[in-house]
């Protein structure tokens, strides 16, 4: 009955991760539910504390450029935890980097708890060890992403994990800004802070039900830092253009809400509010957007979040910023999804599946670049004009990178179009898999 069932279906896949189970079109294996279940409780956690650690810094010095300078240690370090995860990845597997990053994190959170208010003195290595903490953490998940799914069910993965994850970071915001607004001094930070590191301890423990064999190999550091083939390299464009305005736009927003109501319990209901809308419109386009439409998909996400970024710079006032959270979340997934089950489409593509871990290391180096060139480029002007509306033209310069990174995205018309499956390969005797 077992292989009636495969033979009706026509199409066998196995994972590249040489563990040997099957998945059949749109189920999801065990390994990539557990998946799910960790980057939503690791949502969750970073739901309570991410947004709020610049708050907490903001709240210290009122100088956006310490802000800047933060993230941009935290952009300069995680390439070098992807590289260092990558290494450990290859010579045993990606579970060995996952608890490696949450590691990281609990030992981040740890030390936010132990400086307290004096943090801002430790700006700089703090945004190093956080920046490691998400090489590792986004190199293990990218890559243990992609073992533990294939071409057909992808968009399923990642329209579940935006989902769950969505729902995961509406809660967060809000539960930890309510914390926060009814102590005063840093004694909410403290609470929050704690119970982030708590979730980071049980997620070591949910990791270790993970289970994937060693790879016992090396990087290839020509594949690690090169264009690869041209599919890759508009993939490479297209990333980077993208990241010169991903989380740099985000955390500004945060901090100009912060500005406009002074409460941090007003940013967690906006967070809360956007991130159950960017849930369900993660929903909405793994229901609606089928090969066919992806490039109609990255059109309406690129031009509808550039929409909502000239709202906010007209007139930064409490009800565009909300519009502006609002309709980011709505279309962003539109355009996110497409780019990254693309990544992994063009990689099965080139038959490089047993070098995911370097493309993966190559994807988040071009990201890290264009984030800390927007980073770079930010303290130079606060540093230049110091008038608050310079920020205003910063997010319509940087709005813009989206709708040129969907420009080069647009051009991998096979990989959109769903032209991607690799020949199905038939299944191992048992003589082969030992």
């Amino acid at each position: 009955m077992f292989w009636e069932k495969y033979n009706k279906i026509h199409k066998i896949y196995f994972t590249h991760n040489k563990i040997d189970y099957d998945i059949l079109e749109g189920v999801m294996c065990k390994e990539a539910k557990i998946l799910l279940i960790i980057s939503a409780i690791f949502t969750f956690a970073m739901g309570l504390s991410g947004i709020f650690v610049n708050v907490f810094f903001w709240r210290q010095t009122s100088e956006f450029i310490v802000i800047v300078i933060y993230n941009l240690m935290h952009y300069l370090s995680t390439p070098i935890g992807f590289i260092l995860a990558g290494i450990v990845a290859k010579k045993k597997n990606g579970i060995w980097s996952l608890r490696i990053g949450l590691a990281i994190f609990a030992i981040f959170y740890g030390l936010m708890l132990l400086v307290g208010g004096r943090g801002i003195l430790y700006i700089y290595l703090l945004g190093i060890i956080y920046g490691m903490a998400t090489g590792f953490y986004w190199l293990a998940f990218n890559t243990l992403s992609f073992d533990f799914t294939c071409t057909n069910n992808r968009d399923t993965f990642n329209g579940f994990n935006g989902s769950c994850a969505g729902i995961a970071a509406a809660v967060a915001p809000i539960t930890s800004a309510f914390i926060i607004s009814r102590f005063t001094s840093n004694k909410g930070y403290s609470i929050v802070f704690s119970a982030t590191l708590a979730l980071f301890v049980v997620l070591i423990l949910v990791s270790l039900t993970l289970k994937c064999k060693n790879y016992g190999s090396r990087i290839n550091y020509k594949l690690a830092f090169g264009r690869n083939c041209r599919e890759w390299g508009i993939i490479r464009k297209a990333t980077l253009l993208w990241g010169f305005r991903d989380v740099i736009i985000a955390f500004t927003v945060n901090i100009l809400i912060i500005q406009a109501t002074g409460s941090e319990l007003s940013l967690g209901k906006l967070t809360f509010i956007a991130l159950l809308l960017s849930s369900a419109s993660y929903v909405l386009v793994q229901k609606i957007i089928k090969p066919p439409k992806r490039s109609l998909a990255v059109y309406i996400g690129t031009i509808g979040s550039y929409a909502a970024v000239l709202i906010v710079a007209y007139k930064v006032i409490y009800s565009t910023l909300m519009l502006y959270v609002l309709l980011d979340a709505f279309f962003l997934p539109f355009f996110l999804i497409q780019l990254s089950s693309s990544s992994f489409n063009v990689i099965n593509r080139a038959h490089d599946e047993d070098m995911r871990v370097e493309y993966m290391i190559n994807k988040d180096i071009v990201l890290n670049m264009g984030r800390i060139i927007s980073a770079v480029i930010l303290i130079i002007l606060l540093s230049i004009f110091k008038k608050s509306s310079i920020l205003k033209l910063y997010l319509i310069f940087i709005g813009l990178a989206p709708i040129a990174s969907g420009f080069f995205l647009r051009q991998l018309k096979e990989v959109l179009g769903g032209g991607c499956v690799p020949e199905p390969k038939a299944p191992m005797s048992n003589e082969d898999q030992q």
